[in-house]
């Protein structure tokens, strides 16, 4: 049993019933190994929550900074992030989540600062980074004529990042595709030069 299997393992737990709710015999459990393989590794649970983090953070920063890079358009960014929820389907992928069960990121990060508040701290730094990253390249596709050029960059990235993590926090009724569409085709067309800016991907009716 590797360091990075229980890691994995620890996360999908974590994100499935909160961190509080996780034992390390929960985590030895979906593993089928005992607990003294977990403190091989780990001389706690606040250890194990530590190390998953910055292995979470350094893959998600990563998945942010190619998401960004200047071979995506913005439409393709909004796309990803406010439709097609690319950071949900990754984690179901590296964490091996079942469909059924919702990622919910945003509740286990705010259970996570509660109990920690040096870890809210770096929490904190990186979604300062990641809405730093998503401004400055929106403002390249302001300053490229793409975008219209009256934008406040960094105020559109915070307002992106807060739809997206409060289509979370929600409820399922807000996550509907059809739902998510629509509201990224609104955010379009007010960013957007073009007099006819939704390239409508579905064709959406109202419910």
């Amino acid at each position: 049993m590797t360091k990075e299997s229980i890691i994995i393992a620890a996360i999908r737990l974590f994100l499935r019933h909160g961190y509080k709710s996780v034992s390390l015999i929960d985590v030895a459990n979906e593993l089928g190994i005992t607990k003294g393989g977990i403190y091989h590794y780990f001389a706690s649970k606040e250890d194990l929550l530590r190390t998953a983090l910055t292995f979470f953070f350094e893959r998600f920063e990563a998945k942010y900074t190619d998401l960004l890079s200047d071979q995506k358009s913005i439409q393709e960014i909004l796309q990803s992030l406010m439709v097609d929820d690319a950071f949900e389907e990754y984690s179901r992928e590296l964490f091996g989540l079942d469909r059924e069960i919702c990622v919910d990121h945003v509740h286990f990060v705010i259970d996570i600062m509660q109990l920690f508040p040096d870890i809210q701290e770096r929490i904190q730094r990186i979604q300062l980074w990641i809405c730093e990253a998503l401004a400055r390249r929106i403002q390249t596709a302001v300053d490229n004529g793409e975008l219209k050029s009256s934008l406040d960059s960094y105020a559109l990235a915070a307002t992106i990042l807060a739809t997206v993590n409060g289509q979370k926090s929600l409820g399922s009724q807000f996550r509907h595709p059809e739902l998510r569409q629509r509201m990224m085709n609104n955010m379009w067309s007010l960013m957007n030069t073009s007099p006819n800016p939704v390239n409508t991907v579905l064709e959406l009716s109202r419910y």
